[in-house]
């Protein structure tokens, strides 16, 4: 990253710092070890490829080219918020650079013509008596069909934008609802951008997988589903995917 695009980011009315590379293994594990060793908050780490991307339940990510970022924050009382901020933040600014209608799939990815072009991770991490928020935010930029790895080229999409006019559009959207915390406002928007409600899904648990129709939300934003029998759950986690 060249000093202009670095003050394309700076420009934003937050006290941001950021640190980019060219290619590292986890911008996440970067950052944990950077707030270890005294970052400050709303630091920044940006990186154009990452060799050991992670997401959920440390489930490889792939990351051979596009925006990989990750920001330190100071701990939310409403943690459980995080992701759903950053989906949202993530939806909006694709929506807004590219007229791509971007939606959410629960409970941290976003999706663009039925396929996933980001990931959203967010982890906890104690400093001294601290505890503070690791953010990290995977999009695929400009990344041809083909290259994507046979297994998941059917359902791996790309985004085509600017890297840093991106990072810069999330970043805004993203703060903007942090830094107000508006957990009101923040549900509202993740329900309207959602990808799931009224669609039939698979849903993976240890003990098989499971047909459903995605109902909505709760409150907590916990997935509403019905099965074939006509019993209903509320899936507080797991993994959920559109039964094609």
């Amino acid at each position: 990253m060249n000093e202009s695009d670095k003050n394309r980011i700076l420009s934003l009315p937050y006290p941001l710092s950021v640190s980019s590379v060219a290619e590292t293994s986890s911008t996440n594990d970067d950052l944990k070890a950077m707030a270890r060793a005294g970052a400050p908050d709303f630091t920044l780490r940006i990186a154009e490829k990452q060799t050991a991307g992670k997401g959920r339940k440390n489930r490889s990510f792939f990351s051979e080219g596009g925006l990989y970022m990750s920001i330190l924050l100071p701990f939310w009382e409403n943690f459980s918020l995080v992701t759903p901020v950053a989906a949202v933040a993530v939806a909006k600014a694709i929506r807004s650079l590219t007229g791509e209608d971007a939606l959410i799939k629960w409970v941290n990815d976003v999706y663009v013509k039925g396929k996933k072009v980001c990931g959203i991770l967010s982890e906890s991490v104690v400093v001294g008596e601290a505890r503070r928020v690791v953010l990290g935010i995977g999009v695929n930029l400009n990344t041809p069909e083909g290259a994507f790895p046979k297994e998941i080229r059917d359902v791996a999409g790309s985004v085509k934008a600017d890297r840093i006019e991106l990072a810069t559009h999330i970043l805004k959207e993203f703060l903007s609802r942090f830094c107000t915390g508006d957990a009101a406002t923040i549900k509202k928007e993740y329900i309207a951008l959602s990808l799931l409600p009224g669609k039939e899904v698979l849903i993976q648990k240890e003990n098989g997988c499971f047909t459903a129709t995605a109902l909505g939300f709760t409150e907590d934003l916990s997935l509403s589903v019905r099965y074939p029998d006509g019993r209903t759950e509320d899936l507080i986690a797991g993994d959920v995917s559109l039964r094609l």
